[in-house]
């Protein structure tokens, strides 16, 4: 009976030691993203305007510190497009592939950020646009921090349409 409670007690402390030691996945790891920071992209159907916003998108990860380099080519498997589509999202990235053959589509809804932005148009798609390319970068939405960050549904896209330094150093982290 000793040895039995004995044996149970050392289950339940290594039970809590392993409880302890481990910690849950991170909430801003998107599996989905590209395998490394350095990827292409291609426009497809938009015009120079579109064209623009998806690289004024690059520079601000390119530009943000944290080891991205996007570029555009005409001949990327992953894609980049615009539409008028009436579904309640502002913008999809969507996976295919797997390691050194994935690769993705980004779909800007300019219905649903036209109905929405007001006057602020340019910085909403341009918030939507690098939102997007930070999932390529390997972020997921909505992060669990209380710090500012691109990646947050219900960031204001007037004021938050570039990395973050939050979603820098989780760039970073997982590159």
């Amino acid at each position: 009976m000793r040895s039995r409670r004995r044996v149970v007690a050392v289950a339940a402390a290594a039970g809590l030691m392993v409880a302890l030691v481990q910690q849950p996945a991170s909430a801003t790891y998107y599996d989905g993203g590209m395998p490394s920071t350095s990827f292409t992209v291609r426009p497809v159907n938009i015009n120079d305007t579109w064209v623009d916003y998806l690289d004024d998108a690059r520079g601000a990860w390119n530009s943000s510190g944290a080891g991205a380099k996007i570029t555009r080519t005409t001949t990327s498997a992953s894609t980049f497009t615009a539409g008028r589509w009436s579904y309640s999202w502002a913008g999809r990235y969507t996976p295919y592939g797997s390691g050194s053959s994935r690769h993705f589509t980004i779909e800007i809804n300019a219905q649903y950020i036209g109905d929405r932005a007001g006057s602020n148009l340019s910085r909403w798609i341009l918030s939507t646009s690098t939102h997007e390319l930070g999932h390529g970068l390997k972020l997921a939405d909505n992060p669990s921090t209380s710090k500012a960050s691109l990646m947050k549904y219900d960031r204001d896209p007037v004021k938050i349409y570039k990395p973050q330094p939050y979603d820098v150093s989780e760039v970073e982290k997982y590159s």
